[in-house]
């Protein structure tokens, strides 16, 4: 539905070592998405919190909370991240669900990798076909 949009940090706040992170440390963002002619078609909130450390292979796992501000509805994400992929360039694949307006119900995926680190990235938001029941 939404492809080939870029994401523009506005606000960034965090307690993360970047060098050295740790389990409990978080962060807190403001971005605004633009479609590819480069205007504004909403806004992103988001915060996210390294959880864990993860067992099996010492990655540290990241929990991501965003809010979608468009136009037309609102759109809820929330999901695991290695904390690696948030600066990595490796695409991330979130859990979308639209929460008001013309997305109310529906599902689907928002997708981002970062192109210059706390500066852009590139995204996506697409909606599968089917409401939820």
């Amino acid at each position: 539905m939404f492809e080939h949009l870029s994401e523009h940090l506005v606000t960034f706040a965090n307690d993360i070592e970047f060098e050295d992170p740790k389990v409990g440390q978080s962060g807190t963002y403001t971005a605004e998405l633009r479609d590819p002619s480069g205007a504004a078609i909403g806004t992103v909130e988001g915060f996210y919190k390294i959880v864990t450390r993860r067992e099996a292979d010492d990655e540290l796992m990241t929990c991501i909370t965003e809010k979608i501000a468009l136009a037309d509805g609102d759109v809820h994400v929330e999901a695991w991240a290695r904390f690696s992929n948030l600066v990595s360039g490796e695409w991330l694949y979130c859990p979308a669900v639209g929460v008001s307006g013309r997305y109310a119900g529906r599902t689907g995926v928002r997708q981002w990798r970062p192109v210059d680190p706390g500066k852009v990235a590139e995204a996506k938001l697409v909606f599968f076909s089917t409401l939820l029941s």
